[in-house]
Parts: C-alpha cells; structure tokens; sequence
C-alpha cells in the first residue's frame, strides 16, 4: 500500500554556501567545491542521502524544473525512475555532477575535455547546459554511445549530489508526457505515494522553469570545419552557444552551428540583408527544418528527442499572433481569424459539460499584449468563460510560468453559477496558449508549447509541429490582431 511521499522544506538553501577551488593543484575552479550546509537542511540532506543510497529516488529541485534523482551508478535506482515515470526505456536520462572531478570520472580514460568544452563549462557551469560526453563502458550499438552530463546551479541540488558523493541521474519528477514541475507541490499532486519515491526536497520555484540546453560538441574540430549540434534547445539560447563557438575558433563561421541537425543561422545574419523589423520576421519555429526532428531509426541520445512532453489532460491550442508570426500562404482570405473567432472554433471542438453552461477556457497569455488585448475584448463570447493565467511580459518569465501555468489550468476550479449545479470536475475544458518569437530562450519557449500542443498527457511519437494547411484544421491558429 503507498503512503504520502514526505515534503522536506528547504526554505533556507540559498544560505548554501559553494566555495571554488582553492588550492593550487586543481586547474579549474569547479575541479573540487566546498560546500558549507546550513543546520536547518543538513538533516533533509542527510534522508534524502540515505534513500539514494538505498536504490530509491527522490526529488529534487534545479534551476530548470524539479527532477526525479537516482544514482547514477545504481542500475536498481535507474530502473526506479523508469518505472514511477512510466517512462519509455529508450529515452535516456542526464547527469547530474557537483564538481569537475566527478565529472571525469564518467568520462573515458583517455578522453581529455576539449577547449571548447572547457569554454562550455566555464561560461555556463553550473547552469541549463547539458554535454554529450562519450561514454566509458557503452552498450551494444545501435544504443547511444553517449552520456549527457550537466552541473545545476540550484544550491540545493549541487549540495545533495555534494553530500551524497553519487551522480545523479535526474529526468524531470513527473509522470512520462505530463507538463514538467516547477515547484514540489506538482511532483506531490503527480507522483505522490510511489513505490521507490522517498521524499521530495523543497527547494522553493525553480528559476529558469524550462528544462537545460542539451549540445553535442563531439563534431567540433580545433581549427575550424567541424559541426556543434543543440540537441534540445532549453534554458540556455542558441545564441549564446554560438557565442562562445565563435570565441573559441577565433571567428564566425568556422563551426557550423546545427539544431536538432539542421543549419541555424542566428537573427541577426538572418536579418541583416532585410528591412523587416526583427518582431516582424519569420520565427524559426514556424520552419519545420528548425522544429521537425530528423526521422531516423537509431535510439535518441538525449531526452526530447523523441517522445511527446508537456502535455496536460486537457486539449491544448497554440496561438499565432500576426504581429510575430506571418500570415500562413495557404490560409484562405476569407478565413475568420480575429481572436473573436479563434475562441469560437476552439469552444466548437469543446465537449460542453452537462453540469455548466459554459465551456471554460484557459489562456496563457503575455501581458499587455495584443493579442491579450483582443482576448480580453472577446471575452463576453456566448458560451465561453476566458480564465486567464499571465506568462508575465517576456520569454523569461514565460520559461518560469509555463507548466505551472498549464498545471494551474487543470486543476483551476470553476466558480458557482447561479442556478447551475456545480462540476464535480476540475481544471478548464481547454488551453489556449500565446506563442512567442523564438529569439533566445523564446525558442525553449515554443518548443515546449509545440509539444504540449494536442494536450492528453500521453507519451508518442513528437508531432512535427508544422503549420496546418487550413487555418483551424489543427490545434494552431493564426490571429490577425491588427484590427
């Protein structure tokens, strides 16, 4: 019989101190921290270390979202995650290092870090940045060769993986498919009471709220010719991986920069022959060789590569708002696309609860948006009750409110109406989402939302996130907010 999952409050981890190297011998200052640990979590610290060292997982929050930690050395721990997940055994797990020294000892023995490597690291560790390292004892091709590591910047996280002295291997703690948890009450509400859960850590929200930036430098060539490939774009911009690239070979353009392995060109070369405002271009998001995966039979080597992530119970429909994204070619002119009838073709598709009389419909939207502005005019639509939830004013804060948006929505419960007998249910009947331009974390941003698109919670094969041929034929609409 499962029992609730105990909540340990970490209220005072910022107090974490993490002191870099300081002696002489080590070569970088994340060779070997020291960690100073307040009293008042050292006792939290130390159950959660006794269940990781006991083949059980626990939660833990990052600067990303909340993940689902196990030793990374412990096959029986592994296979735990997989199991409280449900989560499909060829989507492979990050880990997660506390210092350069743990680091390589994951690492092959002849393999030496690579400068631009060393660049990564220095420029962004600890931080949203995932590497594809080679592994040191790989299983039988055509499985990946390959581990992801990355070092969280969370004070808390950095302290268990310190205090425990083990790897960990932590996919975000939540059911496989579901909108990832950005704070401990999402992995209560989702995996309370699993068997091999042994508590969740309270770490307070987490900051960026989208998961890491997952790279492959392993193609990257001293010299220049080779490639570097963005896995996963996530809580670290394409741009500022581009950046350092082209510190390390001494000018742009030797390293072709890919995404999910297609070129990507940044907006400002994109741009630069063009007049067009930057807001007003094409996002790259709308251009499948940028947010289409490539089809191919080998096992994915990182997370999001394959599987459906994001989703919540409920439909979810993206929004195209004109003044980012461009008026679709094949939209006919005489198509309805005020935010007026978005709305109506969205509650159409709506089953109407036999106990309201309305369909309810929730929307994450950007503040003082125009597309806001449109919603909220059309908010007196017959039969529909808007229940607006803000993604703040940037993609940011879009990164941090996102899931915790889409996981409020759910569960959001509908207010009494008179002479109406109250829904037993919760949460909204559907999800409208505002997309974003894909500069910078914006790219994170609409990955995650494109996924979510559909809605279901269900794992599956990733829809290409392609336009649809007629507007309203999919769950994306284009809204003309000029009017």
């Amino acid at each position: 019989m499962s029992t609730d999952t105990p909540i340990l409050r970490c209220t005072d981890f910022a107090s974490i101190a993490i002191n870099p190297s300081t002696s002489s011998s080590p070569s970088h200052p994340l060779d070997s921290p020291s960690f100073s640990i307040p009293p008042s979590i050292l006792p939290h610290l130390e159950v959660a270390s006794r269940h990781l060292h006991s083949h059980r997982t626990v939660a833990v929050p990052t600067e990303t979202v909340y993940g689902l930690a196990a030793s990374s050395l412990d096959p029986e721990a592994v296979q735990a995650i997989y199991r409280i997940k449900n989560r499909p055994s060829d989507n492979p797990l990050i880990i997660h290092v506390s210092s350069l020294d743990m680091l390589r000892r994951l690492l092959p023995l002849n393999y030496t870090i690579t400068p631009l490597y060393l660049a990564l690291i220095t420029a962004f560790w600890p931080g949203p940045l995932s590497l594809l390292f080679p592994s040191p004892n790989p299983p039988p091709p055509p499985a990946p060769q390959t581990n992801a590591i990355r070092m969280p910047s969370h004070p808390l996280a950095l302290a268990l993986i310190h205090h425990s002295n083990l790897p960990l291997s932590a996919p975000s703690a939540n059911s496989s498919g579901r909108p990832s948890p950005t704070q401990a009450e999402h992995v209560y509400n989702d995996l309370n009471g699993a068997d091999g859960l042994g508590c969740i850590l309270d770490g307070g929200d987490c900051g960026v709220g989208v998961e890491s930036t997952v790279v492959s430098g392993l193609g990257w060539v001293e010299g220049g010719g080779g490639q570097v490939d963005i896995l996963r774009p996530g809580g670290l911009g394409v741009e500022e991986i581009a950046r350092i690239v082209e510190q390390v070979d001494g000018q742009a353009g030797k390293t072709e920069i890919l995404v999910h392995g297609k070129p990507w060109r940044s907006r400002k070369a994109s741009t630069s022959t063009s007049s067009t405002p930057a807001t007003l271009s094409k996002p790259k998001s709308t251009n499948p060789s940028i947010m289409t995966k490539s089809v191919s039979s080998l096992p994915p080597s990182t997370p999001g590569m394959k599987y459906r992530h994001y989703s919540p119970r409920v439909p979810v429909y993206l929004l195209e708002p004109s003044n980012i994204f461009p008026r679709p070619t094949n939209l006919p002119d005489q198509a309805e696309s005020s935010a007026q009838a978005v709305l109506r073709q969205v509650a159409q598709r709506v089953p109407l609860s036999k106990a309201r009389s309305k369909r309810r419909v929730g929307l994450l939207h950007f503040e003082n948006s125009p597309l806001s502005q449109q919603i909220s005019d059309a908010s007196e639509e017959k039969g529909i009750e808007i229940v607006p939830v803000s993604l703040g004013t940037s993609v940011a804060s879009a990164a941090q409110r996102l899931f915790a948006g889409m996981l409020a929505l759910e569960r959001e419960r509908p207010q009494p109406e008179e002479g109406v007998q109250m829904d037993t249910g919760e949460g909204v009947d559907a999800i409208v989402v505002e997309g974003c331009s894909d500069d910078g974390l914006g790219l994170a941003v609409m990955e995650r939302v494109g996924k979510a698109v559909g809605g279901g919670g269900k794992s599956g094969d990733l829809s290409n996130g392609e336009t649809k041929d007629v507007q309203g034929s999919g769950n994306r609409f284009w809204v003309d907010v000029t009017g």
